[in-house]
């Protein structure tokens, strides 16, 4: 039987860290101001803008668990299955979705609280654990399940949180920036706190070479990629002007359509 002692010993690059922490701040923010956009809309607009902005909330809650999983390090070479990672980003899009869904609702009570709350957490535990299950490195994962618990609370405490703030800012206009932003901070931190307790569950104990099948590894440039490529579609989706417009309305009429008939070659590669 393998010693606990035999656990490699990891580390985090903080500044990796730190910009994690901003994504998930921006993520937040991001789901704050889009909470209030889709109350706002009704219809087709209404599903257009719950659609754009659950894709981009998605994006930055599975972009912060990501970056910040890059920001630890270990004595080994770590790389990624890719299909595991992209199932993980599917998820954080469905837990987006559901989580505007609920704050854009007319009514927000005790059950709905409760109910979205553990679907939301759920979602988002889920996608950190499914990440982590994307490793591929020459070690043994082994999970601390009082650790594992914690963490899985903290995600149905901070999804509570995040929903409850969504509701009560939705349609707030005075000192609407400021106490979004206070309340993003907030939310921001709470998230990474949970996915900083489920990367302290894991222990990894040296073990044979990984299948490395669909595996691949993530350079400094895909790393910097990632939240630049992140934050663009935040940004984006929170900035309400003539493009977004655009894709409202015609999402309303043909020209969505019409739209789609453009010639578009796709190449296989055997």
């Amino acid at each position: 039987m393998i010693s606990a002692n035999a656990a490699m010993t990891g580390f985090y690059d903080y500044g990796e860290a730190a910009r994690s922490v901003l994504i998930a701040i921006a993520a937040s923010y991001a789901a704050l101001d889009l909470a209030g956009r889709v109350t706002a809309a009704s219809g087709r607009a209404r599903l257009a803008r719950l659609s754009g902005g659950a894709i981009a909330m998605g994006i930055g809650i599975w972009a912060m668990h990501f970056k910040a999983m890059l920001a630890f390090r270990l004595p080994v070479s770590v790389k990624y299955q890719w299909p595991t990672v992209l199932l993980s980003l599917v998820i954080a899009i469905l837990a987006a979705a559901f989580a505007l869904y609920v704050a854009s609702r007319e009514k927000f009570g005790s059950v709905q609280a409760l109910t979205g709350s553990v679907i939301m957490g759920g979602g988002i535990a889920t996608l950190h654990y499914i990440d982590m299950a994307a490793m591929r490195l020459p070690a043994i994962t082994r999970f601390s399940l009082l650790l594992v618990i914690f963490s899985i609370l903290l995600a149905v405490l901070f999804s509570l949180l995040a929903l409850q703030l969504a509701f009560d800012l939705r349609e707030e206009t005075r000192w609407s920036v400021p106490r979004r932003l206070g309340s993003a901070t907030l939310m921001g931190v709470a998230v990474s706190a949970m996915h900083y307790t489920g990367m302290a569950a894991a222990s990894f104990i040296p073990g044979p070479p990984p299948d490395l099948s669909h595996a691949v590894s993530i350079s400094q440039l895909g790393n910097n990629g990632i939240a630049i490529v992140t934050l663009i579609v935040i940004v984006a989706a929170m900035d309400y002007h003539p493009v977004q417009q655009f894709i409202v309305e015609s999402v309303e009429g043909d020209r969505f359509f019409n739209s789609l008939c453009v010639p578009i070659a796709v190449v296989f590669h055997d």
